[in-house]
């Protein structure tokens, strides 16, 4: 019985959606979304972590890399696509058992 609940549960969980960031209009009248300094910042199904003091982001799973020296990241505020280079950066910094540390 715990194990049909459970399953049921994780299917309500996977089911979700995620809380997406807030998008507001930049001064050049573009869209951009709001960097959680906090935690997670989510945008069309991809969360990432994104520090912009140290310059670095990090997808869940993955190393710290920094954030592409072209994303002016001080307003705390990104366009959709540097969001998306920042992205294709995280996912390139690899997860555990890269590099050859197999820890």
């Amino acid at each position: 019985m715990n194990k049909w609940i459970t399953i049921g549960i994780l299917v309500l969980v996977a089911g979700c959606d995620v809380p997406q960031a807030p998008v507001v209009t930049g001064p050049d009248g573009q869209p951009r979304i709001q960097i959680n300094t906090s935690g997670l910042t989510c945008y069309e199904q991809r969360c990432l972590d994104i520090n912009p003091a140290a310059r670095s982001v990090r997808q869940v799973g993955n190393r710290t890399t920094g954030i592409p020296g072209n994303i002016n990241v001080s307003s705390g505020t990104v366009t959709p696509d540097e969001f998306k280079q920042m992205g294709v950066a995280a996912s390139l910094a690899g997860g555990m058992g890269s590099r050859g540390d197999n820890r």
